[in-house]
């Protein structure tokens, strides 16, 4: 489902990616961890065409963008129609209630019919709890209920991967378990998904596989219970002792 090709990114004279690799199946959640500055937002955020790599090349779903150069505004369509975004801070619309939000993309993207965007947003709704707030507007609701709605908004658009930066560090503890419960069932689900995150708890709990991510390389991945208990790099098990 998702193939990256010696993925490098650039700011400036700083290299944040340097030669990324990932085969991602179908239907198999992968989570990325590692160090603040490490590479992992502008990881997600190249395989999204939101920052341009510079070179290497990315495959979602059947559809492959080249770095090093601007891409075609209808390969970076087909690319995001592929790839659902979720962002850390939910940017939601405040003048739109949560089944407004929900249906804008299906509506002026998909073109869906009025009817047909709301029907399909009230579903969603209802899949991550909210159901009971479709009317509610963003400042009426919880920072977990937002990132919710923002999970939702993301489904409504079909993709065949759901790509989430940091879904849980904007919240609280207690709101950070609601996002979890929604997450958790995504993955039970066999959806594909990969995740930025500095919360190890989700981690251990969806990923089917963990990269641990630092200095624009990937140091080390395997399934979370072996790369939790027994890291086999040095850096791994620094960084896993920090945030124990």
């Amino acid at each position: 489902m998702i193939v990256v090709e010696q993925l490098t990114k650039r700011f400036g004279a700083r290299a944040v990616l340097r030669g990324v690799n990932l085969r991602q199946a179908r239907g198999e959640t992968v989570v990325c961890i590692g160090p603040s500055g490490g590479g992992k937002s502008t990881f997600l955020r190249c395989l999204n065409q939101l920052e341009t790599p510079d070179g290497g090349r990315v495959t979602i779903g059947g559809v492959t963008v080249e770095g090093g150069r601007t891409e075609p505004r209808e390969r970076q369509r087909q690319l995001r129609l592929r790839a659902g975004m979720v962002f850390q801070q939910f940017h939601l619309f405040l003048h739109l209630t949560a089944l407004e939000n929900v249906m804008e993309g299906p509506r002026h993207v998909l073109r869906q019919s009025r009817a047909e965007a709301e029907a399909g947003a009230r579903e969603w709704l209802q899949k991550v709890g909210l159901a009971e707030h479709a009317a509610h507007f963003p400042e009426q609701l919880s920072g977990g209920q937002q990132q919710r709605v923002a999970i939702a908004r993301a489904l409504a658009m079909k993709p065949e991967v759901l790509l989430l930066d940091e879904p849980t560090s904007a919240l609280d503890p207690e709101l950070r378990a609601e996002v979890r419960v929604v997450l958790n069932q995504l993955a039970a689900e066999g959806r594909t998904m990969l995740l930025v995150t500095h919360d190890m708890q989700l981690a251990r709990q969806i990923a089917d596989r963990v990269l641990f991510l630092d200095g624009g390389v990937i140091v080390e991945s395997g399934p979370p219970e072996s790369l939790f208990a027994s890291p086999e790099q040095a850096r791994t098990r620094e960084f896993l002792e920090q945030v124990r």
